[in-house]
């Protein structure tokens, strides 16, 4: 019978690479042989020898036709694993159970397993790999994240992606690295709050500025302190104007306003320029 942790430990790695499989009543975990140091954690966790921690050579990969080289822990049978298979297998297919709760322990093995990161512009992106679970299974973890105060997007590939502001308490929750050879997924202080600027706040300035005054993208920007793709953003994605050369007269944003399209709100200053430069060719005539 496993403790309260050794469980936690255990739904965590169910939720990323580990697995019981069928008419076995035992546990498999493995990983790439760079991680074999997390493997043999994992078997201390469970009270496994660590010399049950084999290294072997995966069928090559269909793909790209390479053989990778893995670190695996197969435990011996034990009739805990086969109600654990019937928690975690719904008809065959691995579902989130009704009565998981995510504990630090949990989220961290779940972390180590499945999650992803990296630094972009000097802001940390982190996403959890939830692909092989059902859509439903998803939303039910992003809901479970919430719960302990970590706010998730789920993105079209079915993954979650920790939100920016959510980082930092993502890491706080689940503790340091316990292991080395998966610190990288630490990222750095001082990246993981988000240098962009919110735009929200900015919407309906930069809408009366386009729009009512007549601004050009690029002004609004140099008035509002904003970058110029960042103006042209909000005004196709949340007011629906167009732009570029076959743009229409005018289109109908989300919120129910009728916004010139950039086409057609600077038709009249091109035919003033137009005009102007006509009369001035008259003259020199």
């Amino acid at each position: 019978m496993f403790d309260q942790t050794q469980s936690n430990v255990i739904d965590g790695l169910l939720l990323g690479d580990a697995s019981i499989p069928k008419n076995q009543n035992l546990f498999h975990f493995g990983q790439c042989k760079d991680r074999r140091e997390y493997v043999e954690l994992v078997a201390t966790r469970l009270g496994e020898p660590v010399d049950r921690v084999l290294d072997r050579s995966r069928k090559a990969d269909a793909r790209t036709g390479k053989s990778y080289q893995c670190s695996e822990l197969r435990t011996l049978s034990n009739p805990i694993f086969g109600l654990l298979r019937k928690r975690w297998y719904s008809k065959g297919v691995k579902r989130v159970p009704n009565d998981l709760q995510l504990t630090p322990e949990c989220v961290l093995h779940w972390f180590l397993c499945d999650g992803s990161c990296s630094v972009n512009r000097n802001s940390a992106q982190m996403v959890l790999c939830t692909d092989s679970f059902s859509t439903q299974d998803v939303k039910r973890l992003q809901s479970l994240l919430s719960e302990v105060g970590i706010q998730s997007s789920l993105l079209r590939q079915n993954r979650l992606r920790i939100r920016q502001e959510s980082i930092d308490a993502f890491y706080e929750f689940i503790g340091e690295c316990p292991v080395e050879c998966l610190a990288y997924k630490w990222i750095p202080e001082k990246n993981r709050t988000s240098r962009q600027q919110r735009l929200r706040p900015f919407y309906q300035q930069i809408y009366d500025l386009f729009a009512r005054q007549g601004l050009s993208c690029s002004e609004v920007a140099k008035k509002l302190g904003l970058r110029y793709f960042s103006v042209r953003y909000v005004l196709k994605t949340h007011f629906g104007v167009s732009f570029g050369k076959n743009a229409t007269s005018e289109t109908t944003c989300r919120e129910g306003v009728v916004a010139p399209s950039e086409t057609a709100r600077r038709a009249p200053v091109r035919a003033q320029v137009k005009t102007q430069s006509d009369l001035h060719g008259d003259m020199q005539r």
